[in-house]
């Protein structure tokens, strides 16, 4: 068994503990690489330290959207924009266990309703304040305006606090992501996290999660890039490879696991937390 987990690039490496917290209750009891993953991520997704689940970061109208996906042995399963939701993970794993591969809004929220799932908000006080901080500086703007005003604070956003987990059990590779989204985000917006290549990818070499701008990773589809650098570099290499085509201005953040272990690489840093028995 080979998993590693982040608690996003930009996250403090003092929040490691959370990490290895989630990773120790996540993997109790399971013994299959998908299970682990979900595990793992529902741990990190119930703590509010994290922008995931509890404790996701506030649009830039209130709201609370969130992303999540898993993948396993070529299926997936990914929800975007889902709301008021406790664990966006395991609605991710009911898509992975239907027909579909990706539902999203409204529809996604009500598929989790009609699945059972309970209303649920994540908002904590933290992200109040945030969103209080945010109407300030957006104070008496409209219209145009405030789309430029919204569009310069975004682009000062630096880190992305996502999490992610990847997995390695008896040869088989799992990977799961979610998360609440970013500061000077705009309802409707969808980052890297949710898309396969982009956010995540597991298959017969490995698994990948990223970690950083969502928007940057989704141009160079940075998960799927790592991916097919494994078998001809190797697992640390192919993740610092993958960091090495972003300016540093960009945040970036790689985890990955192969049959020869797990590895990640940052130009920020990223809380992490792994282990291989």
């Amino acid at each position: 068994m080979k998993v590693l987990a982040h608690g996003g690039v930009g996250s403090p490496r003092e929040n490691d503990d959370g990490v290895k917290d989630a990773v120790n209750k996540g993997i109790s009891g399971k013994t299959e690489a998908l299970d682990i993953v979900i595990g793992v991520v529902r741990e990190l997704e119930d703590d509010p330290i994290f922008n995931a689940g509890t404790g996701s970061r506030v649009r830039i109208d209130g709201s609370i959207q969130m992303d999540a996906a898993v993948m396993f042995d070529g299926e997936i399963g990914a929800v975007s924009a889902i709301e008021r939701v406790k664990n966006p993970v395991s609605v991710a794993k009911e898509v992975y266990d239907s027909p579909f591969v990706m539902l999203t809004g409204a529809d996604c929220t009500q598929f989790a309703r009609d699945l059972g799932y309970e209303d649920y908000d994540p908002l904590t006080k933290k992200r109040k304040e945030e969103l209080e901080e945010m109407n300030e500086k957006l104070k008496g703007t409209d219209g145009p305006e405030r789309l430029k005003k919204v569009r310069e604070f975004y682009e000062q956003v630096d880190g992305g606090d996502t999490v992610g987990c990847v997995a390695e059990v008896y040869g088989e590779y799992a990977a799961a992501v979610s998360t609440g989204g970013t500061s000077y985000c705009m309802r409707g917006r969808v980052g890297d996290s949710p898309l396969i290549g982009c956010g995540f990818y597991a298959g017969k070499k490995g698994a990948v999660v990223t970690t950083g701008k969502g928007e940057e990773i989704i141009k160079r589809m940075s998960a799927k890039r790592c991916y097919d650098l494994i078998p001809e570099h190797g697992l640390k290499e192919a993740c610092e490879m993958t960091i090495a085509e972003y300016p540093n201005e960009i945040s970036i953040g790689v985890i990955a696991v192969n049959g020869s272990g797990i590895a990640s690489a940052d130009n920020r840093e990223m809380a992490r937390f792994g282990i291989e028995r």
